[in-house]
């Protein structure tokens, strides 16, 4: 084939007089290639319509083996390993003499064929609310992340509510519906599920086998589940429509903070703030207006809030910490080698003996965040001053914002040892007083320990003295080698020191 720069060249050869000989010569082609176009028989952008080969008798054997195909493989017809046309065409060709572009072309007339229908579904006010995950990317803490976010959606009115979790299993799952729960107002009648194996042992649609937790938790709040089938996307229209809809309100610009908590307070607001200025086309009214009249159809919700919690053990080691998911998490010294109870929410676990709430920790995103709580670990520090610049409670530990900025700013080269003492302080100023006077030392951008007892003493900050009987350690003074102690090993009376 030729373009049509050099097509132009040939016609115009032939205006003038040249033979086909001269004019194959001259542009470096062959002379069947320019008797070709010599005369306007043909032009370069023609394609070459190639006859069917295959009667229609053949064809339609050659169909009928590609919809058993199909049928045989649906379970494939999705993910990253499904079938296609070119399986089709591997899995027929030893039976049927035909090509991969034929089948290609068979192919696309099989699902041309069979377009899919809908249904279009109208809800009644708090008839349904409908349900799924979605994934996007925020900000924690400097970095970006991709997190699972949980959708739901009231059909009728179209009030939607998102929120971020840590992950997708049972716990979160029924905490989200709650928290959805409660955002709307009430329960609806019913809840629409794609097959989440949070939910769901086994099974699929009408079939599905619940979760035994889940169960408890239906009967609870006496909404019915309905499970779609596989496959089946359209049969929840509004929530798939949902997961790209919240990426955009909830999600762009990306929403920043120090943990997940801190996000979904941006995302709660993006969802008021669409709810209440948006109107969905062909709706009748405005969401917020229509949602209104909807909580008021809603069935009210349980006195008792179900716990969705997660329950497990674990053991305190020599490190003051216990494991959860990898993540380490600390408690008071006096639990060394005790078992204790955890439960687990979203965005806390909490650490109980005998009964007792030991210590409550935000639950971080980055499972490598340990939640090491400095004042733990006073009492170890206080026997062993020369770990005090290499304590990690003390260099990553979870402080208030205002000793973490402390620990920032603080340019001394004894800081660690500063920052403890700070700590210490605590044992005989009240907490809210010492703050105040830490966020005054950070105001002079270099703060230190004894700019903080300034304040203390300048604004008469100082707390009532601790009266304990057993005396307090309210300092902690890290020794230092003394090098005049080894020259004095080393020099002899009269040496001099060069």
């Amino acid at each position: 084939m030729i373009d049509t720069e050099l097509y132009a060249m040939i016609r115009q050869r032939k205006k003038k007089g040249f033979s086909m000989r001269d004019t194959a010569s001259a542009l470096g082609i062959s002379r069947n290639t320019v008797k070709r176009y010599w005369d306007g028989a043909h032009t370069p952008d023609e394609r070459k319509n190639y006859p069917t080969h295959m009667d229609s008798a053949q064809k339609k054997l050659v169909m009928e083996a590609l919809e058993r195909y199909y049928d045989d493989n649906k379970h494939l017809l999705t993910g990253k390993q499904r079938v296609n046309a070119r399986t089709a065409w591997e899995a027929i060709r030893e039976t049927y003499a035909v090509g991969e572009s034929t089948v290609r072309r068979y192919v696309r007339e099989l699902r041309g064929k069979k377009p899919e229908g809908f249904i279009p579904l109208s809800f009644e006010p708090g008839e349904a609310m409908q349900v799924d995950w979605c994934e996007v990317k925020v900000n924690l803490g400097g970095n970006l992340w991709k997190v699972p976010v949980f959708c739901a959606v009231l059909p009728h009115s179209y009030g939607i509510f998102a929120m971020v979790m840590p992950d997708m299993k049972l716990p979160c799952f029924i905490e989200a519906i709650v928290e959805a729960m409660t955002f709307f107002g009430g329960t609806t009648q019913c809840i629409w599920f794609d097959n989440l194996k949070q939910a769901v042992f086994s099974g699929a649609g009408k079939s599905a086998v619940k979760q035994d937790r889940f169960r408890m938790f239906e009967a609870h709040y006496a909404f019915e589940s309905v499970f779609m089938n596989r496959e089946a996307g359209w049969e929840k229209g509004s929530v798939e429509n949902l997961c790209g809809l919240i990426r955009q309100i909830a999600f762009v610009p990306v929403p920043k903070g120090k943990n997940l908590r801190e996000i979904q307070d941006q995302v709660r607001q993006r969802c008021v703030d669409y709810i209440r200025f948006h109107k969905v086309r062909d709706r009748p009214r405005p969401i917020a207006a229509m949602l209104d009249e909807e909580r008021k159809t809603l069935m009210p919700l349980p006195l008792k809030t179900f716990e969705a919690y997660a329950e497990s053990e674990a053991l305190v080691s020599s490190g003051l910490t216990f494991r959860y998911d990898t993540t380490k998490y600390s408690v008071p010294q006096d639990y060394i080698g005790k078992t204790v109870a955890l439960r687990v929410s979203s965005y806390r676990v909490e650490a109980w003996y005998k009964g007792a709430l030991l210590y409550s920790h935000d639950r971080p995103f980055n499972k490598s965040d340990h939640q090491y709580v400095p004042e733990h670990y006073l009492p170890l520090l206080e026997k062993r001053p020369r770990a005090v610049p290499n304590a990690a409670p003390l260099k990553y530990g979870v402080l208030p914002p205002e000793l973490e900025r402390f620990r920032k700013l603080c340019q001394e080269k004894d800081k660690f040892e500063q920052l403890c003492n700070v700590l210490l302080l605590g044992r005989t100023v009240d907490a809210e007083i010492l703050l105040r006077a830490v966020d005054y030392a950070n105001r002079t951008g270099s703060p230190s320990i004894d700019s903080v007892r300034f304040y203390l003493e300048a604004h008469k900050l100082s707390g009532v003295q601790n009266t304990d009987a057993e005396p307090r350690v309210t300092e902690i003074v890290v020794d230092k080698p003394r090098f005049e102690d080894y020259d004095a090993l080393f020099m002899e009376e009269g040496d001099r020191d060069d």
